[in-house]
């Protein structure tokens, strides 16, 4: 098994958790993420073939942000098959999580032990190794941006209670927080036709 870095444990939560519908479509993402030379190979998603929903997106930029920020190795590359979201530059598979929090006014409560559960099951499969075919446990990259601090808290609780007897598969657990802009400076798109020309360029 190739040894992974040391896990990375983000500092704060991202707080966004009012900003997650934002992303719909590619000229939505940040234009940190929506430029990389990578970025149209992180949203080619084999199982949702050449569609790019919400959560395609999402997961493209927490990857590549994960990589920029140094918090697993580069280059990261698109998973090949539906089952697992990306590798690193080792070829280790990565499955993606980002959990909501609520946004101010919501009636549903977060919920630690089922987001945790989610978690442990993807930390309990192995996925071949891009580049040595042999089986490795999988990691999760956990995207912290649409969570609050509390939620993140409760959360690494639950999960250090459902893992006291072995918490050694928590080192398999990598945290980031994506960069957006800020909302006022968002980029907007004046007319179909700019947006229609972004979306040919990704298709190429």
């Amino acid at each position: 098994m190739k040894d992974l870095p040391e896990p990375s444990r983000v500092e704060n939560a991202g707080e966004q958790q009012d900003r997650l519908l934002e992303f719909q479509k590619v000229y939505d993402i940040p234009a940190r993420y929506r430029e990389h030379p990578r970025f149209a190979e992180m949203i080619n998603d084999p199982a949702h073939q050449g569609d790019h929903p919400r959560k395609v997106l999402c997961e493209a930029m927490s990857a590549l942000e994960a990589e920029m920020s140094g918090k697993v190795k580069g280059p990261v590359t698109r998973g090949d098959t539906s089952y697992i979201d990306f590798y690193d530059g080792d070829g280790y598979p990565f499955d993606v999580k980002t959990p909501p929090s609520p946004k101010p006014g919501d009636k549903w409560p977060f919920n630690a032990y089922k987001v945790a559960d989610t978690i442990l099951e993807q930390l309990a499969k192995t996925h071949p190794n891009k580049f040595t075919k042999k089986e490795e446990p999988v990691a999760v990259l956990l995207d912290t941006t649409f969570m609050t601090n509390h939620d993140l808290v409760e959360l690494r609780r639950e999960l250090r209670r459902q893992t006291k007897e072995d918490r050694s598969v928590l080192k398999r657990v990598f945290e980031v927080n994506v960069k957006l802009d800020p909302p006022q400076k968002k980029e907007k798109y004046s007319s179909f036709s700019k947006a229609a020309l972004l979306q040919k360029r990704i298709e190429r």
